[in-house]
């Protein structure tokens, strides 16, 4: 129901802008632009481009705000990658609106392309703000395709990203002093304001005040930091009053070190075992720049969290039986749920899939707890590089899992790892007559 909520909130915005900009222009003083001459439609359309490039960038600023009310509904690993998908899609629309507007005033004014562009930026107040704005935001969307293609840091893309709230608030002056859809329409012109209100507001709330809040209540404090294996450290937090910081099993955070070397970056980890009133545990991989350096660091550093986010938990589980499936670190949330799954009465099989025994992130955890729980939690490890390893070699594949889940049509299955492991594990489930609500998967990345 929240989830249609959600949607219907955004339909609801796409029809009355459509809805107005098509009355507007088909009720013209010049007539209807729609059916006029050529000066007349490429402005419209253009006009038209431009109320849905600002729509797309406000409905994107709600995808990846943080809001929770909207991240609850579908997890942020689905936000995400509807951020990715439609940024395309807010590309074209950003490059056709200056195009076809400056070609329709172009032709009325019986000018060339770049000589009426000069006098858009020359005399009409809030278009040289404009198109910087605009120049800037092309700018930072090619840099989105870019890492997507592994061509660009992820550091140095967020950093440029940032500068996109920079970008569209240069472009704000323009749209309620020259966009003859607001400045003619008193009406739509307090709707289009009171958008921007709605989704700053938001991520104002929830990017910015409530991760200081929490920091404010809870002090959150590194407090240990153990190796786990040669390339995986986890980081021990703890806090004040860490039984009232609500955070389940599966969830993840995205938090920030505040000591030198780290303070500039923020990354979402998940937690790895469960919480407790006394300390949160993440435990991370070594596999750029800024998790080489998380050995460095140091007990007492405080930490920005913003979260918990995700909804790759418990609560999601239909069936009293649950199959577990991990690929190298992304054990760390299935981790904490097999802890959660066996305690409250589940039947549980875990399938953790490393190269070799030396790579098996909490062993000793997870035998210790296959020992205590007996027949409730099932554990089978799987190697697919490691000739001396005395169980399963190989990968997880359509056969294994069929022979080691015999009951798979009664489970829910939880899977996190590498993506070219979960894309194969899909794909065998789906081969297997797995139907796809019964999968919950989450890359956990941004």
């Amino acid at each position: 129901m929240k989830k249609a909520a959600c949607w219907i909130l955004a339909a609801v915005q796409l029809l009355v802008v459509t809805g107005c900009w098509l009355w507007f222009h088909t009720h013209h003083a010049m007539g209807n632009l729609l059916t006029g001459d050529a000066a007349g439609k490429l402005l419209a359309w253009g006009r038209l481009a431009g109320l849905l490039a600002v729509l797309a960038i406000l409905f994107q600023l709600m995808l990846v705000g943080r809001v929770r009310w909207v991240e609850r509904c579908y997890g942020m690993d689905r936000l995400t990658r509807l951020h990715h998908v439609s940024g395309f899609a807010l590309i074209l629309l950003l490059i056709l609106h200056p195009v076809l507007v400056t070609f329709g005033h172009a032709i009325q004014a019986d000018l060339s392309y770049w000589e009426q562009m000069a006098d858009f930026c020359k005399t009409w107040r809030g278009l040289l703000t404009a198109v910087i704005g605009l120049s800037l935001m092309i700018g930072a969307s090619v840099f989105s395709v870019l890492v997507l293609l592994k061509r660009v840091r992820y550091e140095l893309w967020y950093a440029t990203h940032l500068v996109l709230y920079v970008a569209f608030g240069l472009t704000f002056l323009h749209q309620v002093v020259s966009g003859s859809d607001l400045t003619d329409h008193p009406a739509f012109k307090f709707y289009w304001i009171a958008l921007y209100a709605f989704v700053f507001v938001n991520l104002a709330v929830y990017r910015f005040a409530w991760p200081l809040l929490a920091f404010a209540r809870h002090r959150f404090v590194v407090t240990q930091v153990v190796p786990e294996t040669g390339d995986v450290t986890s980081v021990y937090i703890g806090g004040k009053h860490l039984e009232k910081f609500h955070v389940e099993s599966g969830q993840f955070m995205i938090v920030r070190f505040l000591a030198d070397g780290f303070r500039w970056e923020a990354h979402p980890f998940s937690l790895s075992c469960l919480p407790d009133e006394k300390h949160l545990r993440l435990s991370i991989k070594r596999l750029g720049d800024f998790t080489r350096r998380i050995p460095e660091l140091k007990p007492g550093t405080p930490v920005l969290i913003d979260g918990p986010h995700g909804v790759f938990t418990s609560r999601t589980c239909s069936s009293d039986k649950v199959l577990l499936i991990a690929g190298g670190i992304g054990v760390t949330p299935i981790r904490s749920l097999a802890e959660e799954l066996v305690g409250v009465g589940h039947d549980v099989i875990m399938i953790y899939g490393n190269r070799n025994s030396e790579t098996i992130v909490f062993k000793n955890e997870l035998d210790e707890l296959a020992a205590r729980t007996g027949s409730k939690f099932r554990l089978v490890y799987v190697m697919s590089d490691d000739p001396a390893w005395p169980g399963e070699k190989g990968r997880v594949d359509r056969e294994r899992i069929a022979r080691l889940v015999p009951d798979l049509a009664d489970r829910d299955i939880y899977l996190c790892g590498p993506p070219v492991m979960m894309k194969g594990v899909r794909t065998a489930l789906a081969g297997l007559g797995v139907p796809a609500r019964r999968i919950h998967a989450e890359r956990f990345a941004l």
